[in-house]
C-alpha cells in the first residue's frame, strides 16, 4: 500500500465530508462502507480501491483528482 496516497486521500476526504456538513456514518453508508472501514480511510490507514474512490467522489460531490491531491479542494463560498 501506498502509505503517503492513502494518507492524502484520507485528509481531501475528511476536508470535502466536513465543507459538505456531513458526519461519517453518513458517507460510510453512501459508499458502502461500514464505519470502522470508512474511519481507518480517512485516518490513512486504508487506501480505497478504484470504486470506492468513485463513489466516495459521488457522495462527496467533488471528484477524484482532489481526493487523490491531484487537486487542491477549493473552500464553499457562502452565497
Amino acid at each position: 500500500m501506498s502509505l503517503r496516497l492513502a494518507e492524502n486521500i484520507g485528509t481531501a476526504t475528511r476536508e470535502a465530508r466536513t465543507q459538505a456538513g456531513l458526519c461519517r456514518q453518513q458517507v460510510a453508508e453512501a459508499i458502502g462502507l461500514s464505519l470502522p472501514a470508512y474511519e481507518r480511510l480517512e485516518r490513512g490507514r486504508l487506501l480505497p480501491g478504484v470504486t470506492t474512490l468513485c463513489r466516495l467522489a459521488q457522495a462527496l460531490n467533488t471528484s477524484v483528482d482532489v481526493l487523490v491531491g491531484r487537486w487542491p479542494l477549493l473552500p464553499v463560498r457562502a452565497p
